[in-house]
């Protein structure tokens, strides 16, 4: 993932961690079971994940790959819970 869009917020030694920290975060994320069946669920994903990189580093002022990965992956997991339970409050209604 480029994180090249951003260059105006962040230097090159950032912009290196944002990608580490992608990669980092996608490869686990691969392995998990989270399903990337379809290339609309991997686009999707992977723009989740950019966009919780970027608030780490931006709101939050995470300047390491490895805090990045960790919230992104909660933030995802967070997400996906919530969903479940939309999906199966309106089952029951």
């Amino acid at each position: 993932m480029s994180f090249q869009q951003y260059k105006a917020f962040f230097g090159p030694d950032e912009l290196a961690t944002l990608s580490a920290a992608f990669d980092a975060t996608w490869q686990e994320l691969k392995s998990s079971g989270v399903d990337l069946s379809t290339e609309q669920k991997i686009v999707s994903m992977q723009k989740k994940l950019a966009l919780r990189i970027v608030v780490s580093a931006t709101a939050g002022g995470v300047r390491d790959a490895e805090t990045m990965k960790e919230q992104a992956l909660r933030s995802l997991a967070c997400g996906a819970r919530l969903a479940k339970e939309k999906t199966r409050a309106s089952e029951a209604a």
